[in-house]
Parts: C-alpha cells; structure tokens; sequence
C-alpha cells in the first residue's frame, strides 16, 4: 500500500489505493448508491436508470484509469484525457438519473484538474459540466434554490481543488527538500575528504621539514664522533648512529606514503547522492585509482553527477542510472548514463546546467558533453585532465 513516507516518484494521486483515490471511491460509492433510492428504475424507467449506470462505470473506470496512468508517470496528455472524459461523463449521469448528487462527480473533477500541469482543456470541459450543471438546477429546482445548489457546488469543486493542489505541491516541495539534503550530504564528504587531505599533506610536510632535517643533522654529528672513536664497527655511538639512520629511512617511508595518499577520494561524496528510490536503480561504478588532488576538481566532477542524476530523475523518467568514474593515464572520465526518453531534437539542448558545468570544467581544461544512450537515453560525460602521480 502507497503511502505519503515511501521514498518514491509518485504522487498524491498516483496508484488505485493511493490516498487521494481512496477518498474518491467512497465518494463515488455515495453517489452511485443513488440507484437504490428514489431514483431506481420504477421512478426514472429501466432504460435511463441502466444509462445511468453504465455512466457511473464509466465514471469509476476513466477515475481508475487516470491512477495508473499516474503512477506510470504517463503525460499529461493521458491524464488529461482521462480527466476530460469524466468532466463529459459526470453531465450524462446527472441528467441521465435526474439526482443533484450526481454533481458530487464534477467535484472530483475539479480535484484532478488541479492536479495536471497542462489543464486549458480541462478547464474548459469542467466549465462546460459546470453549465450543464446549471441549466439542469435551473430545469429541476426553484431558482432561488438552483442557485444555492450551483454555488454550493462550485464551492466544493474549489475546496476539492485547493486541496487536491496544496497535496501536489507538498510532495514536490519534500522532493526538493529530500534532493537539497542529498546535495548538501554529498558536499559535506567532499569537504570532509578534503579537509582529510590537507591534515595529510600538512603531517607529510612536518614529518619531512622537521623531524626529518633534525634527525640528518643527528645522524652527521654521529658519524663524526664515531670516526673520531676510531672503531665505526662498536660502541654505543655506532649503534645510535645505526638507529638513526633507520629511523630517517621510516620517516622517509611514512612521508613517501602521506604523499601517495595526498588525494581526495570522490566514492563517498558521490554515493551520498543515492536518491533511494524504489522506482530508480542507481548504481556506481568508482575506480579505486580515481582520486582527484584538487578540491575544486573534485567539486566540479561531483556537480556534474549532480546535474546528471538530477535530469535523469526529474525529466526523463529513467528507471536506471548508471555513475562511473574512471581513468586513463591523463583524464578522469565521469559519466552519467541513464534509460530515459533522451532528446527528440536532432542536438541536445544547452540550457543553463550543461553551460554552468563546461564553465567548470573548461577552468581546468576539460569538456562536457551529452549525447544518445543505444537503445534508449542519454550520457553525461565529463573529462578532466588529471595526469597519473609518479611512483
């Protein structure tokens, strides 16, 4: 069962047992139990009570049908036809069943418009109900009654679209939030793998500057009280001179080995960026030997996994991503590869993400580009010139 704390793609409305289409069936069932009361076959007649019915069906079915095309991510275009054939249908019941109740289905209309992103047609359709609604009440009630009803009406349609909006907003509102919190993650790894590297570097260079140049000095004035002794081969002096000399030969090691190290490693930054989600495989595949020296180039590349799986997850409804880094003897190659819908336009479109990340690379001589994925998709690639350290 859907809930509003999975870690998912999908909306308030997306799913058949989804919250927002769970209110809806028993809204529906309200209205359909019409057909039981004073408005069954005896009153109406057999023929308009079974077009009432195959109405609500229909009316049911189209509600059903636009849940899963939610939660298939589908277009607006599917959803908003799914939405435009209740609007038609919610009319034919209420003239069809001559019950004001039946008006309850063009509230739930109005509650799935406000959930579309394109909603002209929708809207105009609904508004179209709405005046169907109107000449109805006007036919069937009194007119100061007719109007109360058809304002009360439009009433609900509002409240149920506020809400049904407020819904939508706040779940993107938390994925915004939950995308923010994974960035922030990501960059506090680097910062950290950063700052470890420096604390690296500084040691490396204490090690060397001062214990290193005080114990070379030790070792000279050794070797020159032993040749003064006459006898290098015993004594204590020579064995102090023995010991010094190994322990300049380990501190050499240890910093040899503080600066081999003396690189930002990009593994845990970037498996921070993980979304979690259950509708999206990501996975990383990270060289151990891809490290980066720089902090700014590390910075760069991590925005460029950033900037990838961003696009990934919020415009081509990928259900795989695909992160590696690796290396050549002179580059790091990051790139981003995913299943999406990819481009239609025959060149991809440079908007601001993909300019903003070729700024950043091209401060260090690098490149990015983006191009088809066979069979389907796309790759973010990023290159960074990055020349292997000598052993």
């Amino acid at each position: 069962m859907w809930s509003f704390g999975t870690l998912d793609r999908r909306t308030p409305g997306a799913g058949l047992l989804a919250p927002l289409n769970a209110t809806a069936y028993v809204t529906w069932l309200a209205v359909a139990s019409t057909l039981l009361g004073t408005t069954g076959a005896q009153t109406i007649g057999s023929v308009q009570w079974i077009a009432g019915l195959v109405a609500l069906l229909l009316f049911l079915i189209a509600l059903g049908m636009r849940a899963i095309l939610e939660e298939y991510s589908a277009s607006d275009v599917w959803l908003g036809r799914t939405v435009i054939f209740q609007a038609v249908i919610a009319p034919i019941s209420l003239w069809t069943l001559h019950d004001h109740l039946q008006a309850i289905l063009i509230v739930l209309v109005a509650s799935q418009v406000a959930a579309l992103r394109d909603s002209r047609m929708s809207l105009a359709m609904l508004t179209l109900a709405n005046g169907a609604l109107f000449v109805w009440l006007v036919r069937s009630e009194p007119p100061p009654k007719a109007v109360q009803l058809g304002l009360a009406y439009v009433a609900f349609q509002l409240f149920a679209a506020f809400v049904s909006r407020a819904a939508y907003v706040a779940q993107e509102s938390r994925r915004d939030v939950l995308r923010v919190n994974r960035e922030l993650r990501a960059a506090r790894a680097l910062v950290a793998e950063g700052a470890r590297a420096q604390e690296r570097l500084r040691l490396s260079r204490e090690l060397h500057d001062i214990a290193g140049h005080k114990l070379t000095a030790l070792k000279l004035q050794l070797s020159l009280e032993v040749r003064k002794q006459g006898n290098p081969a015993s004594g204590t002096s020579a064995r102090c001179l023995t010991l010094a000399d190994e322990l300049l030969t380990d501190i050499r090691m240890v910093v040899t080995a503080l600066r081999q190290e003396d690189t930002i490693d990009l593994r845990t930054a970037l498996l921070a960026l993980n979304p979690g989600l259950a509708s999206v495989s990501v996975q990383f595949n990270i060289e151990p030997g891809a490290v980066v020296t720089d902090i700014a180039k590390a910075e760069a590349l991590l925005r460029c996994a950033q900037e990838g799986l961003t696009n990934a997850l919020r415009h081509s409804e990928a259900t795989e991503v695909l992160i590696t880094l690796s290396r050549t003897e002179q580059e790091l190659v990051l790139s981003v590869e995913d299943n999406g819908a990819g481009y239609s336009s025959p060149t991809p479109l440079t908007g601001n993400g993909l300019r903003g990340l070729r700024e950043r690379l091209e401060e260090f001589e690098g490149d990015v580009s983006l191009d088809r994925r066979t069979p389907r998709g796309c790759v973010l690639r990023a290159v960074l010139p990055e020349p292997r350290a000598a052993c």
